[in-house]
């Protein structure tokens, strides 16, 4: 998506990519040509448009102070690196998990909802809502699945799927924003989770099928 090409889309389509991209820099880390467009006065002018439209300028200014950290190449490998140490550890099990059943509370475990319950129903809504996930390989429930079907949703104007999975994110999704921030208070991820934060706050009034999406930088949901 650039600049240009925000103007013929709706406040829902550009929340809907913007929250697909965020789940795709969670699932890994972006890329040097992502960063680099990022960086650039597009990339620049489009994470402003976003501030202003969804009224989140604190937390847009707060990712592009991480933006301007470094040049794209060495910004990319230190991003990357902040990756590793917060989703995957460098020893031992990592200061954040990605996936539902980390943070669910099940009423006969308080505080741990059995891996496999919530992957399983996260399975069922993907086949509901025949939404295929481009690049598959982690559990259905990581964060970047469950973003990505939220945002296909959003595209759709589904109301009933809408509803559903907005109830389901804002259920768990707060406490890895809050652990992103703690962890990473200045850097990308802590930006990240603040934007992420601000466009799941409300769900959205829902409106007939407006103009064709636009899709790119980073594309999940099919």
């Amino acid at each position: 998506m650039s600049p240009a090409g925000t103007a013929a889309c709706t406040p829902r389509q550009i929340r809907a990519s913007t929250i697909d991209w965020i789940g795709g820099w969670l699932a890994m880390p972006p890329t040097e040509a992502v960063v680099a467009q990022l960086q650039s006065p597009e990339g620049q002018a489009l994470l402003d448009a976003i501030g202003g439209e969804f009224d989140c300028l604190d937390a847009v200014a707060q990712l592009r102070t991480a933006l301007s950290a470094a040049p794209a190449p060495q910004l990319a490998l230190d991003i990357a690196v902040t990756w590793t140490r917060l989703f995957e550890g460098v020893m031992g099990t990592p200061p954040i998990s990605l996936y539902e059943s980390a943070y669910a509370v099940d009423d006969e475990h308080p505080g741990l909802r059995p891996f496999g319950c919530a992957v399983d129903e996260v399975n069922e809504l993907l086949m509901r809502f025949d939404v295929s996930i481009a690049s598959p390989g982690e559990p259905a429930d990581h964060v970047a699945v469950e973003l990505a079907l939220y945002a296909s949703l959003l595209r759709r104007d589904d109301a009933d799927g809408i509803a559903l999975m907005h109830a389901r994110l804002v259920a768990w999704v707060p406490g890895l924003i809050a652990l992103c921030r703690s962890n990473d208070p200045s850097g990308f991820y802590g930006a990240t989770a603040s934007l992420l934060g601000v466009l799941l706050e409300f769900q959205p009034c829902l409106a007939p099928q407006e103009s064709q999406e636009t899709q790119e930088w980073s594309h999940h949901a099919e």
